[in-house]
């Protein structure tokens, strides 16, 4: 089975391709890093949507474009996630990663905003959606999501985007200082890509 990940980010795409790999032994998973020249100059996915699911479409639907029908002879998986804060209302939602200029800055800024709060006000959530499209077939949704709070300062290399500033329990680690394998056992996008998962199986024993 060939999936194609509709994405060039390194830490989603390492994430998507280890949670994969222990399910599916194997898939055959490339990405955008893996097209050719040609297929990325047609490429074409600016995030124009106002939901998760929206974006997550718009990336499928655009790799399924840049492909065409010779090189698509499998499934393309999308994803569109984001960090919510409900101090701010549920930002910056699906502008994750256009909330400032890189992951530090965008630590930053999410913390002097939470600034003096107390914890039951610093909650806060990983939210993600997959996209599973094939050929012919209309394309598929899948949500996972993750709760837990802000932590007082970034704490932790590991990971990325906001992972530095989130901790599942309060007071506990953050992210950012858990392993792939702790972070991977019970993270919104392995709660998604776990419904993903399942309905590969199930494709695959029909």
């Amino acid at each position: 089975m060939k999936l194609f990940l509709a994405s060039e980010n390194a830490g989603k795409i390492r994430e998507l391709k280890e949670l994969l790999a222990r399910a599916l032994p194997d898939i055959h998973v490339m990405s955008l890093v893996d097209l050719t020249a040609e297929e990325r100059d047609k490429y074409r996915a600016e995030e124009t949507g106002k939901t998760y699911a929206e974006n997550a479409l718009i990336k499928a639907r655009g790799l399924s474009q840049a492909l065409g029908a010779d090189r698509q002879d499998g499934f393309i998986l999308s994803d569109d996630s984001g960090f919510e804060v409900e101090f701010l209302g549920g930002e910056p939602g699906v502008y994750s990663a256009r909330f400032a200029a890189n992951d530090a800055e965008r630590c930053e800024k999410i913390l002097r905003a939470v600034h003096g709060q107390p914890v039951e006000r610093r909650r806060a959530r990983f939210v993600a959606c997959l996209v599973l499209l094939e050929r012919g077939v209309n394309p598929v949704c899948f949500f996972g999501r993750k709760d837990g709070f802000i932590s007082e300062s970034a704490r932790g290399r590991a990971g990325f985007g906001y992972d530095p500033i989130f901790s599942p329990l309060a007071g506990g680690k953050t992210w950012g200082e858990l392993s792939a394998e702790e972070k991977n056992a019970d993270s919104h996008r392995s709660r998604a890509l776990d419904l993903v998962i399942q309905y590969l199986v199930r494709v695959v024993k029909d």
